[in-house]
């Protein structure tokens, strides 16, 4: 069932949605709910001395641990059961014993109380039907905005998943009239910021921005290292076949990271532009291991052996690395 918080008052009374019908303390923020009487008493006539002792006069091994109700709860139980307020916690408790009387067991809650607390569940019931129903409409109306976003975003991936395609058939259909050797694979000619249609992981993810790769080669060219950022996830590549290819095909490893904001802010860039960051795209992808996921885990949660040094593994612009 869907949660909306609600609360109506007549004060000092309030019932809300945590705490049902409650006399709330604003300077200190805390609801008393009506004790039972029964209950009630029992903290009235607790007796430390007598706790110490079992029914058959014997001295208790392990004593209970009672913790005495404050001030502030005993006040409120006077206007819980329709007693004069009062303000000290002994004048309050000995105004509720004596209106027990003789029963001992049982405090009646006067009829006005009784009658004003259906009367605020109802109105409670009214107003939280009315705000359910406007955070469904506004569910929906959310719904429909995200719906027709995915409609344009799908749009615009099929022109241009249909403009790709055609782009590699006319690159097959060149290579054929070459005699069957197709041109080889470039790694500088392919460095640059690349939009990817994926509608597929867009929508799973509820990523409202395109999703953006970025590619370039370490100064050796031994290396294709790329930055990807998928809104929830985002990360580095780094290539682990030959750059130079015979089937034109480049294998990555990726390490990366979930953001949890599923938002993102990409900025375009040139091949000239990203080869100077790739040597902090290396920086990051070493960093991005085990020691340091563990690291950051106990930096954020806390842990015994937080150690707050980075774990980088060994950097290196050589080509094994």
């Amino acid at each position: 069932m869907p949660y909306v918080y609600t609360k109506v008052e007549s004060p000092p009374f309030t019932y809300d949605t945590h705490s049902s019908f409650h006399i709330f303390d604003k300077d200190r923020g805390c609801p008393y709910k009506r004790c039972e009487s029964k209950e009630l008493y029992n903290l009235l006539t607790y007796d430390a001395e007598a706790a110490k002792y079992t029914k058959a006069g014997k001295l208790r091994k392990n004593p209970p641990n009672h913790r005495d109700e404050t001030q502030y709860f005993y006040c409120a139980q006077l206007l819980h059961y329709g007693l004069k307020p009062l303000k000290s916690k002994s004048a309050a408790k000995k105004a509720l014993l004596a209106a027990f009387g003789d029963s001992k067991t049982e405090l009646r809650v006067p009829e006005h109380i009784l009658k004003l607390e259906k009367e605020l569940e109802a109105r409670f019931k009214a107003k939280e039907a009315v705000l359910l129903e406007e955070k469904e409409k506004a569910k929906e109306k959310e719904r429909e905005i995200k719906e027709i976003a995915y409609k344009k975003r799908k749009r615009e991936d099929d022109a241009l998943m249909a403009e790709v395609q055609e782009q590699a058939s006319t690159a097959v259909g060149s290579g054929k009239k070459q005699k069957g050797r197709p041109q080889r694979l470039d790694i500088n000619k392919i460095s640059g910021t690349y939009v990817i249609a994926a509608p597929e992981v867009s929508d799973g993810w509820d990523v409202d921005g395109p999703l953006t790769l970025q590619l370039a080669p370490s100064a050796t060219a031994g290396h294709l290292w790329g930055s990807f950022d998928f809104g929830e996830v985002e990360g580095k590549l780094r290539s682990c076949s030959s750059t130079n290819p015979t089937d034109n095909v480049i294998r990555f490893l990726w390490r990366g990271r979930e953001t949890g904001e599923g938002k993102l802010d990409a900025n375009s860039s040139s091949g000239e532009e990203l080869a100077d960051e790739v040597s902090g795209w290396k920086d990051e992808y070493w960093s991005l291991n085990d020691s340091n996921y563990e690291r950051e885990r106990k930096g954020r949660w806390g842990g015994a052996g937080f150690d707050d040094g980075d774990n980088s593994e060994p950097d290196s612009n050589s080509d094994s690395e």
